[in-house]
């Protein structure tokens, strides 16, 4: 791995917050500037980037101008055949260096995927496809059609290839070339590190349609990660990523299906899809868990070629089509990383109904790397920019900052359709905001201190609606937390009196809405509302559970930040609407969450009663694989693994039914309701690995007598390395916090089976 000075800043605990970035105080306006080359004139691009300084202004201490450009490591910039088409870094360094004569932050978007030879219109030194050309006209290296055909195509986002993980011939190039670019940008920044904001992940990640991917190699792999073999399977590099509950025979599989087929052989993915059939749904889940693989093996590619992962950035699309392109908005969440993704056009409620569950599910790091509003109104455009600074949004990309003769509608200034409009409202967001601080945001699984719980203060509500009620184990997808039960066209409403903040205290209200195992597939669409005195709408435009969720059932965190209203008595209410199963829906673990005082970056970590307590386990590995196992490390408060402090490992099996335990003592009898169970994090294909498929997690005063405080059977959940599992119970007094796990998980890269936690914490 390469390594440079300024990651020296990590390990020196010099970053504001565990999950935050060193500039958590920053928000960086990072207009996209793809005009510059090497061949060009220098003077000529200084002048028109300092125009763009001019015209926008360049903002101030919190609020700082600065501009986003692409490496495009697999056409424009590699070198010839005749060297294997490396990584050519010539132009890479001259927009760099034009970034420190300007003193401007960037951005780099890894544009290597579908858009890995763009279509600017400003591209005036053209294009080298020979690379994506000669990896295209291998066999089975491109997305397919049902009929085999390859939907590779150039230009405007069409360089579809398979997300398959057995395509060695795309993946080695890509890996190559993109960590020979990254590489480059690390020891640049290491040299200019406030002038470095971060990488966004290849734009748009996702299927050129809802007939993608047939290629054989994605089918062969789908049809292993169901049944936990071949690249999933024991010894292998993600044995322990595969599906849970694995098909254990080809009966299981008909059964959940609906399916006939006689053999695993005989299984070909559904064409047309059906949604809500669960055939479709099945095969739905596994696209978008394709995605997933493919953002969190990019992600750890950049991290080690010298990038730290907190500044490595999602870049998706939020559900635009969701069946279409698979983009679902837990692709949006790089694992090990920070979320982000790109929009055009939306309003202010748009956006709120994408950034809530980004905060929860990710770090509270996230940015929108192509962001326009399409619009001549000036109030529309405005507002774009300050609700996104609102929800907490760390980088905002304008699209884009061109100095072309024929513009398009998405200039800036002269642009056909919106003239100065989107221009005009960033200069006035840079002025206004060029001194106020970013708000600073905790970690969707530790808000902070718990002020109000409303699944308590239930019988305190009043609702209608059929079938409203709570559940001290509300299951979705096999993951059990306490929930408040809804029925479709009911409402739940609390009065309630939120306390007084100071500087810097936040106050956010976090649950996890899903459907409730046992439901139907034809639920439809539902959707899930928060408000506050009937009218402030808190989820934006609202969450909403495609059919999907229906059938594949999995829990969406959402977190709203409700600061304006402290320190009043206000009207909270739950609402979902949308189909007519209703009593499926769930509200699980909403609580509302304060800050402590003077709260750093989002540093909640004062809310841990676990946070350096003493582990005692059933076994100890300290010699397992990846290095920086023990006890200690498992409450040492490093939620990101590495060889130094990796978490804590059980010894290994030979088979999964096998019992291990781990404790912490929290050093006095306390009221607990959650636990966090970080997986193993460290950048390695093992990481998300370990995690146990059946466990119990209970409490004891004495360490003697133990209490069930939750039962996990069947945990179904898609680990995702860097994302903490959020397991709420009703609330108890113990000392002693216990996992028993009675089904392990297997590991990667190894042939037997543990159980393996980064980290283990305890709340209120």
């Amino acid at each position: 791995m390469v390594t440079y000075k300024w990651l020296a800043f990590v390990a020196a605990g010099r970053l504001a917050a565990a999950w935050g970035t060193d500039t958590e105080d920053i928000t960086y306006i990072l207009p996209i500037y793809e005009g510059a080359l090497a061949n060009d004139s220098r003077t000529n691009d200084l002048a028109i980037l300092n125009g763009m300084k001019s015209m926008l202004g360049v903002g101030g201490a919190n609020t700082k101008l600065g501009f986003s450009f692409s490496s495009w490591c697999l056409s424009r910039d590699v070198s010839s055949a005749a060297n294997n088409f490396t990584f050519d870094p010539t132009n890479l360094n001259y927009v760099l260096g034009l970034a420190v004569d300007l003193d401007l932050p960037i951005l780099v978007h890894a544009n290597n995927g579908r858009w890995a030879d763009c279509c600017t219109s400003n591209s005036d030194g053209g294009w080298n496809d020979a690379l994506l050309d000669q990896i295209a006209a291998q066999p089975d290296t491109t997305m397919q059609n049902s009929a085999g055909d390859s939907l590779y195509g150039h230009d405007y986002g069409s360089n579809y290839f398979s997300f398959s993980r057995y395509n060695d011939y795309y993946r080695s190039y890509k890996r190559r070339n993109l960590q020979a670019s990254m590489s480059t940008i690390a020891a640049w920044a290491a040299d200019h590190p406030t002038l470095f904001a971060g990488i966004s992940l290849d734009s748009e990640t996702l299927y050129a349609n809802d007939a993608a991917d047939y290629n054989p190699l994605i089918v062969q792999e789908w049809k292993e990660w169901m049944q936990n073999t071949g690249l999933y399977g024991a010894g292998a590099a993600y044995f322990g990523q595969g599906r849970v509950p694995a098909f254990t025979s080809i009966d299981d599989f008909n059964t959940a299906t609906g399916q006939s087929f006689a053999s695993w052989d005989d299984v070909t993915p559904p064409a047309p899809l059906s949604q809500g059939n669960p055939f479709t749904e099945e095969w739905q889940r596994w696209r978008v868990q394709a995605i997933v693989h493919t953002t969190s093996d990019e992600t750890s590619w950049i991290v080690e070629a010298g990038i730290p992962r907190n500044l490595i950035y999602g870049h998706q699309t939020p559900e635009l089509e969701y069946y279409n392109f698979g983009d679902d908005l837990t692709t949006a969440t790089a694992a090990f990383g920070a979320g982000g993704y790109t929009a055009y056009g939306r309003a202010p409620l748009d956006f709120q109904s994408i950034d809530t569950p980004l905060r929860a599910d990710g770090t509270n790091n996230f940015g929108l790397f192509e962001l326009n509003p399409l619009s001549t109104d000036n109030t529309f455009s405005y507002d774009t920019l300050t609700t996104l600074w609102s929800d907490g949004a760390k980088i905002l990309c304008p699209n884009a900052f061109e100095n072309v003769t024929a513009k398009d509608q998405y200039s800036l200034f002269d642009s056909p359709t919106t003239g100065d409009t989107w221009g005009n409202n960033i200069n006035a967001f840079l002025s206004a905001y060029a001194n106020t601080a970013r708000l600073q945001q905790p970690p969707g699984w530790n808000p902070g201190n718990k002020v109000f719980d409303l699944y308590d203060s239930f019988s305190d509500a009043t609702e209608s609606g059929p079938d409203n009620h709570i559940a001290a184990n509300g299951s979705s997808g096999g993951v059990a937390v306490k929930t408040v039960y809804e029925a479709v066209g009911g409402v739940i409403t609390y009065s309630i009196d939120l306390p007084s903040v100071s500087d810097g205290q936040r106050l956010n209200f976090y649950a996890a809405v899903g459907i409730k195992d046992g439901a139907g597939s034809g639920g439809g669409t539902a959707t899930f509302q928060a408000a506050i005195n009937g009218d402030s709408l808190l989820l934006g435009n609202g969450i909403i559970i495609p059919p999907t969720y229906w059938t594949w059932k999995h829990w969406l965190p959402v977190m709203a930040d409700i600061t304006a209203w402290a320190g009043q008595t206000v009207t909270f209410t739950l609402s979902t609407t949308g189909n007519d199963y209703y009593g499926w829906t769930q509200w699980g673990s909403p609580a509302i969450y304060q800050t402590p005082n003077g709260a750093s970056g989002g540093d909640t970590s004062s809310s841990n009663l676990a946070l350096d307590k003493v582990v005692s386990a059933s076994s100890n590995d300290k010699s397992a694989p990846g290095g920086g196992w023990g006890t200690a490390y498992l409450t040492d408060g490093n939620v990101r693994g590495d060889s130094a402090s990796n978490g804590w490992s059980s010894v290994s099996h030979d088979s999964s039914s096998a019992t291990e335990w781990v404790q912490v003592d929290l050093g006095s009898s306390q009221t607990v309701g959650k636990v966090v169970l970080h997986p193993r994090s460290d950048i390695t294909t093992a990481a998300g690995t370990g995690f146990p498929v059946a466990f119990d997690i209970s409490g004891s005063t004495d360490g003697t007598t133990w209490t069930t405080l939750s039962s996990q059977p069947s945990y179904g959940a898609s680990i995702k390395a860097g994302r903490g599992e959020v397991i709420t119970f009703e609330s108890a007094n113990v000392r002693y916090v216990r996992l028993t796990a009675t089904e392990l998980s297997g590991v990667g890269g190894e042939s037997g089976y543990r159980v393996q936690f980064a980290e283990l914490e305890v709340y209120a």
